[in-house]
C-alpha cells in the first residue's frame, strides 16, 4: 500500500488524545463494573481466576485498540468508524461477563476474537511502516493460536472452560510480555514509531477512568448502607484509599516517567513494559473495590478471609506494581512501595481480631503512608534541585 493512502499518523496530524478516544474508554468503565460485581458475587478462589481471566481479555481489547489509535491519524474517517465498531462490539462483550461462565460464554469469546482477529487483520491494510506491519503479522499470529482454546471453553461447563480460556489467557499475556516474539523474529524499538509519551498518557486516563469506577462502586455502597452510623467512617476511609492510590500513581511519579520517555529513543519497550505494569494495577482496583464494597455493607463484623484478602491484596497489588515499574523505567527502587506492602502484610494478620471498619482503616493507612512518603521526597529533590 503506497503511503499517500496511509492512515498512519503523521508529525503534524496532533499528539493530543481525541475526545473519541475517551469517549471509547467509557465502554470500558462498564466492563470494569461488571468484573468488580462478578468478584463480588463469587468471592472464592475460582471467582477470582474466573475475573482476571476475564480481566486479561478486557484489558487486551482495550490496549491493542488504545495502540492501534496512537499510531494511526484518529482523524480520518476510517480509524474513528474502527473505534466505533470495536466499542459497538465490546460493549456486548462487557455485557456478557457476568454470565460469561454460565449460558452465554459463547457471546463473550465470539465478541473478544471479532475484535481481536478482525482489527488485527484491519490494521494490515492500513499502510503501516514496515517495522509495524511486520509486528501486527506476529500479533495476529500469536492471537490465532490462543484461538481454539477461547473456542473451545465454550463447549464446556464452568470448571473445564476456566482452564481451556485460562491457557488462552495465558498465551494472549505471554505474547504481550514478549512483544509478540516468533523464532528467528523480534521487534526492534527503536525503529517502532510509538510515541512512548502519548501511550503512557492513555494509559494514565485509562487508569483515572478505572480510579472512577472504584469510587462509584463506594458511592453505591454508601447509598444502600446510610441506615448505619458507622457509614460516615468506612465511606471516608474508602474514599482515603482511592484518593492516596490517585496520589501515589499521578503526583509522585507520572512527571518522572514523562521525563524518562521523551530522554530515550526506545520507547517500545518502556510502553510494553507500562501495558503490562497497568493489567496488574487494575486488578489491584477491582478487588479493592470489592473489599471496600464488603466493609461498607458489614462493618461491625469481624471480616473473613476474602474480605481480608480484597481489603489488603488490591493495595499490595497497586504498590508492588508500581514499585516493579519504577524500578525497571527509572532504574531505583522505591523503599517506601516495600515499606507499604510490609505494613499491609502484617496488618492483614491482624484485622481477623477486629471489626471490617477497622481493618478497612488499616488497609488504608499504609496508602496513605505511601502517598506521604513520597511527597515529602519529591518536596526535598524539588528543594536540592533549585538554585539556591
Amino acid at each position: 500500500m503506497s503511503r499517500a493512502t496511509s492512515l498512519m499518523r503523521s508529525a503534524d496530524s496532533g499528539g493530543r488524545v481525541t475526545r473519541l478516544e475517551l469517549f471509547f474508554d467509557l465502554v470500558f468503565v462498564f466492563a470494569l463494573s461488571q468484573l468488580s460485581h462478578h468478584l463480588l458475587e463469587h468471592p472464592s478462589w475460582v471467582g477470582a481466576g474466573e475475573t482476571f481471566v476475564l480481566l486479561l481479555a478486557v484489558y487486551k481489547v482495550w490496549v491493542y485498540t488504545t495502540w492501534a489509535a496512537t499510531l494511526l491519524d484518529t482523524s480520518r474517517f476510517e480509524v474513528q468508524w474502527m473505534l466505533l465498531i470495536v466499542m459497538l462490539i465490546t460493549l456486548f462483550m462487557n455485557a456478557s461477563i457476568g454470565l460469561a461462565f454460565g449460558a452465554f460464554g459463547w457471546l463473550f469469546a465470539a465478541s473478544y476474537l471479532l475484535v481481536q482477529l478482525g482489527r488485527g487483520s484491519w490494521l494490515l491494510m492500513v499502510g503501516l511502516d514496515r517495522t509495524t506491519h511486520n509486528h501486527f503479522v506476529r500479533t495476529l499470529i500469536w492471537g490465532c493460536m490462543s484461538a481454539p482454546f477461547w473456542i473451545a471453553g465454550v463447549f464446556f461447563e464452568p470448571g473445564p472452560r476456566l482452564m481451556f480460556w485460562g491457557v488462552a489467557a495465558a498465551i494472549d499475556l505471554g505474547g504481550h510480555m514478549l512483544a509478540h516474539r516468533l523464532p528467528g523474529q523480534k521487534t526492534e524499538g527503536s525503529r517502532v514509531p510509538l510515541p512512548g509519551e502519548r501511550i503512557f498518557e492513555r494509559f494514565g486516563l485509562f487508569y483515572l477512568i478505572a480510579l472512577g469506577e472504584t469510587i462509584l462502586s463506594t458511592g453505591l455502597a454508601i447509598a444502600g448502607n446510610l441506615e448505619d452510623p458507622l457509614i460516615f467512617v468506612t465511606g471516608t476511609v474508602s474514599l482515603a484509599g482511592s484518593v492516596a492510590i490517585w496520589w501515589c500513581y499521578f503526583y509522585s511519579v507520572e512527571d518522572e516517567i514523562l521525563k524518562k520517555l521523551a530522554s530515550v529513543d526506545d520507547q517500545f519497550r518502556p510502553g510494553i513494559l507500562a501495558g503490562n505494569t497497568l493489567v496488574v494495577l487494575l486488578a489491584g482496583l477491582i478487588l479493592v473495590a470489592v473489599g471496600d464494597q464488603l466493609a461498607i455493607s458489614d462493618p461491625a463484623v469481624s471480616p473473613d478471609l476474602a474480605t481480608v484478602l480484597f481489603l489488603f491484596g488490591g493495595p499490595a497489588l497497586f504498590l508492588a506494581g508500581r514499585g516493579f515499574f519504577i524500578r525497571r523505567v527509572l532504574g531505583h527502587r522505591q523503599p517506601s512501595d516495600l515499606a507499604g506492602i510490609g505494613a499491609l502484610a502484617v496488618l492483614a494478620n491482624l484485622s481477623f481480631l477486629v471489626p471490617a471498619f477497622v481493618a478497612a482503616i488499616g488497609a488504608a493507612l499504609p496508602l496513605i503512608g505511601v502517598a506521604v512518603a513520597d511527597a515529602v521526597s519529591r518536596r526535598r529533590s524539588s528543594s536540592t534541585e533549585s538554585p539556591t
